[in-house]
């Protein structure tokens, strides 16, 4: 997967906005009530934009705060580890992308912003998700309860 990085725009935040997924996926879906307000926070440097050679949007990365989630379990995070959070365009998942995306945002974490441990949230029941982190090196650190949506989600991590 050749993927070209650039700084997120609102074109970009905007079209990630109406990503639909399909199945169980569906919960990935932006809700919009809550994601237009957001949209000026994906402009803060805070995420990037992964462009096909063609041009087209191919997924995003944010680093910092915006990996996290909320959680019911205090102190969960710390300053031990660059979070990461992301997301593939839904036709492009399942189809052998995920493991090369993944890969292109920890090299960008790596050498552009010098993280070292990096952490990554996942909901539990993304098996897809988890096996191909797990391919990239993250291992599960602990399990975690998401306050807002109150399902499990896992805290992943990769040391260097």
């Amino acid at each position: 997967m050749e993927l070209k990085i650039v700084p997120m725009t609102e074109e970009f935040a905007a079209e990630i906005q109406r990503w639909r997924y399909d199945g169980l996926y569906a919960f990935y879906n932006r809700r919009e009530e809550f994601w237009a307000e957001n949209i000026p926070a994906m402009l803060d440097g805070s995420h990037i934009a992964f462009l096909e050679p063609s041009g087209r949007l191919a997924g995003y990365f944010s680093f910092g705060e915006d990996g996290r989630i909320p959680t019911v379990e205090e102190c969960v995070y710390d300053a031990s580890a660059l979070d990461i959070g992301l997301g593939l365009r839904p036709d492009l998942c399942g189809q052998g992308n995920g493991l090369a995306f993944v890969k292109e945002g920890i090299h960008y974490a790596e050498e552009t912003l010098g993280g070292k441990r990096l952490r990554l949230s996942v909901a539990a029941f993304n098996e897809r998700a988890i096996r191909v982190y797990q391919r990239a090196g993250f291992q599960i650190e602990r399990q975690v309860t998401n306050s807002y949506f109150k399902n499990l989600f896992y805290i992943m991590v990769r040391e260097p």
